[in-house]
C-alpha cells in the first residue's frame, strides 16, 4: 500500500472528516463535524487520517478504555476503496494502541453491511454477539448490530477496502 500519508486526526479535521463520513455512509448514519470535534477533544480518543495529495481519503476513530478499545468508525472514500487503505489504518491503529495497554479491539457492525462484516472477519475479528434492531434505516426498518472483537497482538490482515 503506497501513496497515502497516515497521520493523527485532529479536531481541526472535523469538517473534512464529516464530509468523508457522509459520503461513505449513504444510509444516514454519518457523523457531523460537531460530533467529530467533540470526540477528538477527548484524551481517550485515537484518530488516524489517511491522505493522498493533501485530501482526506480515509479515517479511523477509536475510543480507548484500557484494556479494551472500541472502533467507533472507519471510513474510506469510495474512490480509494479496495486499495488496502482500511487495513492499513487498522494495522497502524493497532500498533499505536499497544502503547496504551490495549489488549482487545471491539466494534459493532450492521448485520446488513456484508462488505464490512467480511473485511473485519478477514482482519481477524470474531463475532461475539448481536444487538437486535440496533441500527435504524431510512423508511423505519431496522437491522441488528454484530458485536466483534480481536486481540491487538498479532498481524491484522492485509486485505480490505
Amino acid at each position: 500500500m503506497t501513496g497515502f500519508d497516515i497521520r493523527l486526526l485532529g479536531k481541526e479535521d472535523a469538517a473534512a472528516a464529516a464530509l468523508l463520513h457522509e459520503a461513505s455512509f449513504s444510509n444516514g448514519e454519518h457523523w457531523s463535524a460537531f460530533a467529530f470535534r467533540d470526540m477528538l477533544e477527548l484524551r481517550t480518543t485515537l484518530g488516524l487520517a489517511a491522505e493522498r495529495q493533501g485530501k482526506l481519503a480515509g479515517l479511523i476513530l477509536i475510543q480507548r478504555t484500557p484494556p479494551d478499545a472500541e472502533i467507533l468508525t472507519l471510513a474510506v472514500s469510495r474512490a480509494h476503496r479496495r486499495m488496502g487503505l482500511a487495513a492499513q489504518l487498522l494495522r497502524q491503529a493497532a500498533e499505536l494502541l499497544g502503547q496504551y495497554g490495549i489488549d482487545r479491539l471491539l466494534l459493532d457492525v450492521a448485520a446488513d453491511n456484508d462488505g464490512a462484516v467480511a473485511f473485519y472477519r478477514s482482519a481477524g475479528f470474531l463475532a461475539d454477539g448481536r444487538r437486535k434492531n440496533y441500527y435504524q434505516r431510512e423508511g423505519g426498518s431496522q437491522t441488528d448490530a454484530i458485536l466483534m472483537s480481536r486481540t491487538v497482538a498479532g498481524q491484522i490482515g492485509e486485505s480490505g477496502a
